[in-house]
């Protein structure tokens, strides 16, 4: 079967990407990813391969995201840009302003590199964060896509290495996020920008981390019950979470809707439960692990709305733009655990 286009994928072995990748690849485009190392990128390959898509998916080595240049062979043909690679592994060991930097010069490069793209292009799409929404320390209410984070860039700039890791990585999901609109109205490129937030990334990758010291922070509630210690506390911030699975259905769909989606924000935030649900569910639907029981139906609300708690997110405007409302919390978190109990071995 011939392909609609390509679709690029920038950062194609982490968490999100590899699912960002079977969508497109289900919906009948191409895959060509950039990883820094071709030994990253060829686990999602293989992932791909073993689920009948990996012939329409191809991979390529970009070392430095920074340098001038590093995405125009990449880009070349392509018929949409998701940017989704990030310099998250360095955000706790360099300096502040350095992942800062990192992360909008990567971002304005990806953009260069698109104009240069050809005119088959239709969309970029840059994917954001939820940091980029609300401010250090947040103020308790309900956040949306109207919300920006307004404290951590001033705190890199005036604190310096003291500003810590959490601004280093609020501040530089804002400033790219910010550089990438402003490019958009300044340039008024042919295709059409958009940007995706989301709260703590759950659900099951595409691809295994190849050690339980991969385990990502925002699935540690599932991991740690699953370990059989005691209910862990709460949640850095706020306990929101969304699907991987749904961050990738509304990537796609912003790329497949290039007019209704040029200009937009779009936040993902599915469901609020917190490692108390986490167990609750577990116990509900998988009694013979034996997960702590901690307090039930304490802490959380029995639908786990997003917008409850006192850092809280509305992701309203994402469902009704996709006409399709987010996998169920329990679907998620059952499938999450099922997923990590390969680790227990």
């Amino acid at each position: 079967m011939s392909s609609k286009g390509t679709i690029l994928i920038t950062g194609l072995n982490g968490y999100l990407a590899g699912r960002v990748a079977e969508a497109v690849l289900k919906a009948g485009y191409s895959v060509r990813g950039t990883v820094r190392n071709l030994a990253a990128g060829a686990e999602v390959h293989q992932a791909l391969l073993d689920l009948g898509y990996g012939a329409g998916a191809e991979v390529v080595q970009v070392p430095d995201m920074t340098e001038p240049g590093a995405f125009d062979e990449a880009t070349i043909g392509c018929s949409a840009i998701f940017h989704l690679a990030s310099p998250v592994n360095e955000t706790w060991t360099l300096h502040p302003a350095e992942v800062v930097r990192m992360a909008v010069s990567s971002t304005e490069g990806v953009l260069y590199s698109a104009l240069k793209a050809g005119p088959q292009l239709q969309s970029v799409v840059y994917m954001s964060s939820a940091a980029a929404i609300f401010d250090v320390p947040p103020e308790p209410g309900v956040y949306t896509e109207k919300n920006w984070n307004t404290t951590s860039e001033p705190a890199v700039t005036k604190l310096g290495s003291d500003a810590g890791g959490l601004h280093a990585y609020c501040a530089s999901k804002t400033a790219a996020e910010r550089m990438f609109l402003r490019f958009r109205d300044e340039r008024k490129p042919a295709f059409g920008m958009t940007t995706v937030q989301a709260t703590y990334f759950i659900g099951p990758p595409l691809v295994p981390w190849k050690t339980k010291d991969r385990i990502p922070y925002s699935i540690s509630n599932a991991w740690t019950l699953l370990q059989g210690q005691d209910v862990p506390g709460p949640m850095l911030l706020y306990e929101s979470t969304i699907d991987i699975r749904d961050v990738a259905r509304v990537i796609l769909w912003s790329a497949l809707n290039p007019q209704a989606a040029d200009g937009e924000r779009f936040l993902c935030a599915s469901a609020a439960g917190g490692a108390q649900a986490v167990a609750d569910i577990l116990n509900k639907h998988k009694p013979s692990l034996g997960v702590a029981k901690g307090n039930p139906g304490q802490g959380y609300e029995p639908d786990y709305e997003s917008a409850s708690g006192t850092i809280a997110f509305s992701a309203k405007k994402a469902v009704q733009a996709t006409g399709q409302d987010w996998i169920p919390y329990e679907t998620s978190i059952i499938d999450t655990a099922e997923f990590l109990l390969q680790y227990l071995e």
